[in-house]
């Protein structure tokens, strides 16, 4: 009786043992308590600085060690991919395998297969590489352009981007990629101030820009005509978004000083507005102001550094540089409720509803991402949001604003003022104007597959 029952122990015993290593090998090997990716292809351990993604066209994704791998794999699932996710050697970020830097070279990243492509956000750390280890860039083995897989369904839209800190969400959401994965190609073209992008629009080379609301109210009016359809970035108690910033020599610690004095003013509508707004809020006339009109920001920025004018209108980046150098804030708009917009033209609201839709949910997603983890994503603001780099290690991570359009109460003032300087018709509306549809709902909105 007593070795039946030590019999049956021992079975349990066998049992147990066996169902560990079966859910075990269902879960991956575990390394200090983590579980451990294996390659899709031949399930080699995976080292996560050399990770590779596949997206598929059913939602679903698949994961693997190596290009060596994951070339091998696509060559017989091409119609099934619709992008690719790589990972940055240098810094670990992940990103759209298009936009990467490939280098063969002597070092060997997974031994199982030998593999020794590496790859690389920038082309200045892949040509490093390229010196350091005897290699050689190669051509991008996924390849330079959109995956289309059969009978996916993949919209397109252009839109304008200018060098600011606002542009950040749009820029993440093409290199992680987030639009990809909402199956909309985008397309995003720099521009420089008001006038150029005026010119795209009305070109037809842009669908839809990036710009602060007065431009954006004034471009809405133009040709092809055009709607705001989101907020993107609003000053907040602690970041101005605008700013009138005495001189580091001037001695004036309020408005009323300025008076027959010069000030700093770029081109284009928004910081004319701005300006004149500061000052007749302080009860002084602009018509007692020395206006010194420049054609952009930065040399705004040198002309006050350099004590050529008293004071300057200067917006984010730039009035970081200033709070930095301790320069006086004459003004700003932190407690002001204007912020930065997203337009698109009316022929794009018309004959693509369903691509603007897409895009939108992709830029809510990469809003998402970016105040979710600001620290992660700090590259992507120093690389590609216009920051100086004198500030760059110390400039803050922007709050970017969730799906939401401008008020009726946050519009009507600015189309108050363009009236009285004759740009804009006294019966202009806000339904003209601002076209909240498009807007997807938060709560339907999580971070995306290439985000977590």
């Amino acid at each position: 009786m007593f070795q039946r029952k030590r019999l049956i122990m021992i079975f349990i015993g066998l049992l147990t043992v066996a169902m560990i290593a079966f859910i075990g090998g269902i879960l991956g090997k575990r390394e200090g308590g983590k579980a451990t990716l294996r390659c899709y292809f031949d399930g080699t351990r995976i080292n996560p600085i050399y990770e590779i993604d596949a997206f598929l066209d059913d939602s679903s994704a698949v994961t693997f060690c190596s290009t060596y791998c994951a070339t091998r794999w696509f060559t017989e699932n091409r119609e099934r991919v619709v992008y690719f996710r790589v990972t940055d050697e240098i810094t670990g970020q992940k990103f759209d395998s298009t936009l990467g830097f490939f280098v063969e070279s002597e070092v060997v990243t997974v031994p199982e297969v030998k593999n020794r492509i590496h790859i690389f956000a920038t082309k200045e750390d892949a040509m490093a590489h390229a010196r350091q280890f005897n290699g050689r860039v190669i051509k991008n083995p996924f390849g330079d352009t959109l995956l289309l897989p059969q009978g996916s369904q993949f919209d397109t839209l252009k839109v304008g981007a200018p060098s600011l800190p606002d542009a950040v969400p749009l820029k993440l959401a093409v290199f992680k990629p987030i639009f990809k994965e909402n199956r909309v190609d985008v397309t995003v073209v720099p521009f420089e101030g008001e006038k150029e992008v005026r010119k795209l629009l009305s070109e037809g080379s842009i669908e839809a820009a990036i710009c602060d609301l007065p431009e954006g109210i004034l471009l809405a009016i133009g040709s092809p005509t055009a709607q705001i359809i989101r907020n993107v970035l609003r000053a907040n108690p602690y970041r101005p978004l605008f700013a009138l910033v005495a001189g580091p020599k001037v001695p004036i610690q309020d408005l009323a000083h300025l008076e027959g004095r010069r000030i700093a003013v770029p081109q284009g509508v928004s910081f004319r507005f701005y300006a004149e707004y500061f000052l007749m809020r302080s009860g002084v006339r602009p018509t007692r102001i020395s206006f010194t009109e420049v054609e952009k920001l930065p040399q705004a920025w040198d002309l006050l550094s350099r004590g050529k004018v008293s004071a300057a209108v200067l917006r984010t980046p730039y009035t970081e540089f200033a709070r930095a150098r301790g320069l006086t804030f004459l003004a700003d708009d932190r407690t002001l409720p204007w912020m930065s917009v997203l337009l698109v033209s009316q022929p794009a609201i018309q004959n693509k509803p369903g691509a603007i839709r897409k895009f939108l949910r992709g830029f809510e997603q990469s809003v998402l991402a970016l105040n979710l983890q600001p620290d992660q994503y700090r590259s992507i603001l120093q690389e590609k949001g216009g920051i100086p780099p004198e500030i760059r290690g110390k400039f803050p991570m922007p709050i970017f604003e969730g799906a939401n359009a401008p008020s009726e109460s946050e519009v009507e003032p600015v189309i108050e003022w363009l009236a009285k300087k004759g740009l804009l018709r006294r019966d202009t509306t806000y339904g003209d104007l601002v076209n909240p549809q498009f807007l997807p709902n938060p709560k339907d909105v999580g971070l995306a597959f290439c985000c977590r």
